[in-house]
């Protein structure tokens, strides 16, 4: 197929090559017509004029005569040569019509060429992108001079698409190794919790529990850094949101007797996970109620533009150090007024929330207290 459009092209070129050859001979012969009907109508004026009586044979001298060139013609006996009879403007208009012509041919060859390769590297382009973007496409096996290229994209293409199937089929096995680690796990921790329940064992019930809560996170960590966190794209309003965050939070926030002020925080919502939303706010409004003092206040507001959605708690608390601010999102790190916890609540809010096209940054209010603000863009 490709070598059928080869051929058509020079076929196109050698046509118009033809027709350009063909109208420059025709202006050619024109103006060699002209030159001569000049020549030999002033001559035959002059003789009419001299010899009026051989009007008639002159003219039939003309009409049957076959003008050619002759190496006796009777001119070159008297000193003629044929440079006399040249006529400068003639040739000039010639040079500049044939100029042109020519100019004009070379561009139409390089337009037809460059469109056509602006046509293979829109298809070598539009190749790319669809494979980037996950979508099968297929290469144009192609013969000119992008054939080396499009072999190497095509070569480099399929490695990487079989290295992203690797890659994505190891993460699948490590997030299900990790599942069944943390099962295995789970069940000796299971029969410990009920001994210590029924041995009314409260210390060690504490530490089982916080076994549990540290294998929960270790499993949502994994998963994060797996890629096999799978989140849910839907409406979530954040009404909704806080509500059922802090009804996970109920019995922390009575035993402190926190206040929760809700500002502006209705008609909000953004697109995400609300399931996955809510332990992320969870961890963190934990963090809030864990260095609220007794009788404490938070205050949660709701911020909605065009842009962006933003949720801003605020703790009446001690607040944070500079060096808190620096490492209260790193995992395990935990504050010097922590005094439990594992110090992965924070990091695993983080990560949820940038899965969500979105960001968290935590700083000191003008208040004193603690103050972070979670975003989530539209778009």
């Amino acid at each position: 197929m490709e070598k059928k459009k080869k051929l058509q092209y020079i076929i196109i070129i050698i046509a118009i090559i033809l027709c350009i050859s063909s109208f420059i001979g025709s202006l050619l012969s024109i103006f060699y017509a002209k030159n001569q009907y000049a020549i030999i109508g002033s001559i035959v004026e002059e003789l009419i004029l001299e010899n009026p009586e051989d009007e008639q044979k002159i003219l039939n001298i003309i009409k049957t005569k076959r003008f050619y060139e002759n190496s006796n013609n009777i001119l070159m006996s008297y000193g003629f040569e044929v440079s006399d009879l040249y006529n400068p403007n003639i040739s000039i208009a010639l040079s500049v019509i044939f100029g042109v012509l020519f100019v004009w041919i070379i561009l139409g060859i390089i337009y037809l060429i460059n469109n056509k390769n602006k046509k293979r590297i829109y298809e070598l382009t539009r190749y790319l992108e669809e494979m980037n973007i996950g979508n099968n496409a297929e290469i144009f096996n192609k013969e000119d001079i992008f054939t080396p290229l499009e072999n190497e994209i095509y070569k480099t293409v399929t490695q990487m698409k079989n290295e992203r199937n690797k890659a994505i089929k190891d993460r699948e096995e490590f997030a299900e190794s990790l599942t069944n680690i943390a099962h295995q796990i789970k069940t000796p921790l299971t029969a410990m919790s009920l001994n210590s329940q029924i041995e009314e064992n409260i210390k060690l019930t504490k530490q089982v529990d916080r076994l549990n809560k540290l294998v929960d996170s270790l499993l949502i960590m994994g998963k994060m850094d797996a890629g096999v966190l799978n989140l849910k794209k839907e409406k979530v309003d954040i009404y909704t949101l806080i509500e059922l965050s802090m009804e996970n939070l109920e019995r922390m926030i009575t035993e402190k007797n926190i206040k929760i002020e809700l500002i502006n925080c209705n008609n909000i919502s953004f697109m995400g996970d609300l399931e996955w939303s809510i332990e992320a706010l969870i961890n963190i409004l934990k963090n809030c109620i864990e260095h609220s003092p007794q009788n404490g206040k938070i205050e949660i507001e709701g911020i909605s533009n065009s842009l962006y959605i933003e949720i801003i708690i605020t703790d009446n608390g001690e607040g944070f150090d500079k060096e808190e601010i620096r490492n209260i999102f790193k995992r395990f790190y935990r504050g010097k007024s922590l005094k439990k916890g594992i110090g992965v609540g924070l990091s695993i809010a983080k990560k949820i929330i940038e899965l969500q096209n979105g960001f968290i940054t935590a700083e000191n209010s003008e208040k004193g207290g603690a103050k972070f603000n979670i975003r989530f863009y539209c778009h």
